[in-house]
């Protein structure tokens, strides 16, 4: 975030991870903000408990180490997009990968958020939406967008978003219930 307030997303975090991750490089706090934007429970724990926990060892530990690669892997590539993809294959991404971390596609977002998270002017979302609805990918209103075409909208989007599903999708497993755990 800037001085000016301006923000840019550089990661999104589902079920499969959490939000703090400088107190486990005992960093004593984030130079970054965190939103929490779908519904749902956002549990917390204090950051000394979660050290010392990380610190024996274990599961944890390996559990932690691999989030934060796939954190490392979402903000490179992230990056990367806002440099050089053009902004509708950006929200097809970006689409893309919220709803995979929220595990639906049907996502609450509005216009001015989907703006900030994209570094770009809300009339530019406005067109970029607009050309997705036209092409049957998405459904648009009032800060409710549906993912109507999977396929379409994966053909739409940069090579980000499969970069980064790749990553996922080797360190995290689905189980039968389409719920994703840790590979450990």
């Amino acid at each position: 975030m800037t001085e000016k307030g301006e923000t840019v997303e550089v990661g999104l975090i589902g079920r499969e991870g959490f939000a703090g991750l400088p107190a486990l490089l005992e960093q004593p706090q984030m130079s970054h903000l965190v939103l929490m934007q779908g519904a749902g429970e956002g549990l917390r724990i204090k950051s000394s408990i979660m050290l010392d926990e990380f610190l024996r060892g274990g599961m944890l530990q390996r559990i932690a180490h691999r989030f934060a690669y796939l954190q490392l892997v979402q903000i490179t590539q992230s990056v990367l997009c806002n440099r050089v993809h053009e902004v509708e294959a950006r929200l097809a991404r970006w689409l893309l990968t919220s709803a995979d971390r929220m595990e639906s596609d049907s996502l609450h977002l509005t216009q001015e958020f989907l703006a900030q998270m994209l570094g770009v002017q809300r009339s530019t979302v406005t067109v970029a939406a607009g050309s997705l609805q036209s092409q049957g990918l998405i459904g648009y209103s009032r800060g409710r967008i549906d993912i109507l075409n999977r396929p379409g909208l994966v053909g739409v989007s940069c090579e980000c978003y499969r970069i980064v599903l790749t990553s996922y999708q080797r360190i995290l497993k689905e189980d039968s219930n389409g719920s994703f755990s840790y590979v450990v």
